[in-house]
């Protein structure tokens, strides 16, 4: 790709018209072949944030120091599915990044959102975007470890109508399966308890060295360990514009489960 440099820009001008072109060039694999590491602004001009549009709601995001691509668009059709059952009730919105689930579960009649993640600097674009939707005043953001979090919440008696956990990736090589999957495991435990009775749990993975089988084993178990009996409402994957390539099993990197907790 590095050598099609230019020849991706043109198209890209010719196809799109773009305002400007961002190359996230920050991947451990251009270390493999010799290439620097480099986020820059290819065409145009880009002054952060800038505002995109998704499910109908706004959020302000960062292309140049976001991770990723300063938003995970993957991640959009089980955003609507999750704010589908936020109406009325509290929302945990654990990992929150930008704000995408918490905010949409505002949205959709949440009464109260509480979201979570490590990254200040993320916290504060998700309540810029939060503002930009006119439910500031239902979205809390805190920074915290999303772990810490989960014990302290247990041990305060809280509980939400949905928990929404959606973390980065946990095996980023196979060397980190196991333990992934007992922190897939752990997760699932400990979001389920905050879970109240009738209530409903997403939970997502995407590191793709955890099969979709193993990551439903995992979230099993930590019902398993919480006590906690529902079902399987959803098993999805990436949005359609991330499609799986037939031949290329990583390409199925996304899985998660929405759940109806008794």
């Amino acid at each position: 790709m590095a050598l099609l440099e230019e020849e991706f820009l043109a198209a890209c001008r010719d196809v799109l018209a773009p305002r400007a072109i961002v190359l996230r060039n920050d991947t451990a694999a251009r270390g493999l072949e010799g290439l620097a590491d480099e986020d820059r602004v290819a065409l145009g001009e880009l002054a952060p944030p800038v505002e995109i549009v998704e499910n109908g709601a706004r959020f302000a995001i960062d292309p140049l120091g976001g991770q990723k691509t300063g938003w995970f668009y993957d991640q959009r059709e089980n955003r609507r599915l999750a704010s589908r059952f936020a109406s009325g009730g509290r929302v945990l919105d654990l990992y929150c990044f930008g704000g995408g689930f918490g905010i949409l579960a505002a949205l959709a009649g949440a009464d109260q959102v509480l979201a979570i993640d490590r990254s200040e600097t993320a916290l504060q674009l998700a309540a810029r975007s939060a503002e930009l939707n006119g439910v500031g005043a239902r979205c809390r953001f805190a920074k915290g470890d999303a772990f810490d979090e989960l014990e302290r919440l247990h041990g305060q008696g809280e509980r939400f109508d949905l928990v929404i956990a959606d973390p980065p990736a946990f095996a980023r090589s196979k060397k980190d399966l196991g333990p992934a999957l007992r922190g897939y495991r752990k997760l699932a435990r400990l979001s389920a308890s905050l879970v109240a009775k009738g209530g409903a749990l997403f939970i997502a993975s995407c590191s793709h060295q955890v099969e979709t089988e193993a990551f439903a084993e995992a979230v099993r178990r930590g019902l398993q360990d919480a006590q906690r009996d529902g079902r399987i409402i959803a098993t999805t994957g990436a949005a359609p514009d991330h499609p799986v390539h037939p031949f290329l099993p990583e390409s199925a990197y996304l899985k998660a489960q929405l759940l109806a907790l008794d």
